[in-house]
């Protein structure tokens, strides 16, 4: 009855066709829209939880906070916001008690939607996971949020102040000039052998071609079209001229192949100068992980510049 007589409420209240329209435009509702006034949200999904603190909107709960303070460090989430359990295993009582106002999902909580639209009208965003441009996608849904819960000038700012701030990181590299000659592969490793690495269809992929830098990996096969590719180390031989960055942290066994490995010492990226380290930058992230990422790759880039000259 209460989640009845909630939706009939949330429908006639939300009348405002120019809110109702952006809206849909970005996500798909698995039921009622919340109010424009609403206040209690919560997200099972990290990089929507980074969507919305950057347009300054804190939400109630989150799924595995400690984990996303972790994985988003360029994110400020509050102490108070409630641990509401795996992101695809949520404490659904826990929900329940906090009375929220809506729920945010992505298409890959399709399986819980049911349960979750008993306890409150639950939204579908995130479809920039699969876009061909996610950053560019991301900065779109910032704003259909942003104007969604009356946070219209907040999101605006938000994407004006990573424009911005790329912006001032594309200069800096601008002036390592050998070193933003060479075609950049961007990884993680999974072990000794084998890493994920990036391409221009990812969230780095993009930033890294706004940042005027050549992606170094273009796929092979299947990949091409992918975001990402999980490969053998000697399959990044296509340019003989490469910086290889990786994201820390590095285990215990990756680093030892990279002292003892022939396979590693022959790979045009192994010579001095040749490799970044950099710290952990999400794969998925908004503006606040946008910036951290530029951030973090120009000052390692202008570091490795010194190191050439």
């Amino acid at each position: 009855m209460r989640g009845g007589m909630k939706r009939r409420a949330l429908l006639t209240s939300f009348a405002a066709a120019s809110l109702m329209a952006a809206a849909s435009s970005c996500c798909a509702a698995a039921g009622a829209m919340p109010t424009p006034t609403s206040r209690r949200i919560v997200v099972l999904d990290w990089s929507l939880t980074e969507l919305l603190l950057s347009a300054g909107i804190v939400p109630a709960g989150v799924s595995n906070p400690q984990g996303f303070r972790k994985a988003y460090t360029a994110c400020d989430l509050p102490a108070g916001v409630v641990d509401l359990g795996l992101m695809f295993q949520p404490n659904l009582e826990l929900m329940l008690a906090l009375k929220p106002d809506v729920i945010l999902v992505t298409p890959a909580h399709t399986a819980l939607l049911a349960s979750l639209e008993r306890i409150a009208p639950t939204l579908t965003f995130g479809r920039f996971h699969g876009s061909p441009a996610p950053y560019s996608a991301a900065k779109t849904e910032t704003l259909a949020l942003g104007q969604l819960f009356r946070r219209e000038s907040a999101a605006a700012n938000a994407i004006k102040t990573a424009d911005a701030a790329i912006a001032r990181a594309r200069e800096s590299i601008a002036a390592t000039p050998s070193t933003r000659a060479r075609p950049l592969y961007l990884t993680r490793f999974i072990d000794e052998t084998h890493v994920r690495v990036y391409g221009p269809r990812s969230f780095y992929g993009e930033l890294l071609a706004q940042l005027g830098l050549d992606n170094a990996w273009r796929g092979r096969g299947a990949s091409a079209d992918s975001a990402y590719s999980t490969t053998s180390i000697e399959d990044l031989d296509a340019a003989p001229d490469s910086t290889l960055a990786y994201f820390g942290p590095l285990g215990p066994a990756a680093s030892s192949m990279m002292k003892t490995s022939p396979i590693w010492k022959a790979m045009p990226f192994a010579k001095p100068g040749g490799t970044l380290a950099l710290p952990g930058v999400p794969p998925d992230g908004g503006t606040l992980s946008a910036t951290r990422f530029a951030d973090v790759l120009a000052r390692a880039l202008t570091g490795l510049e010194r190191t050439r000259t």
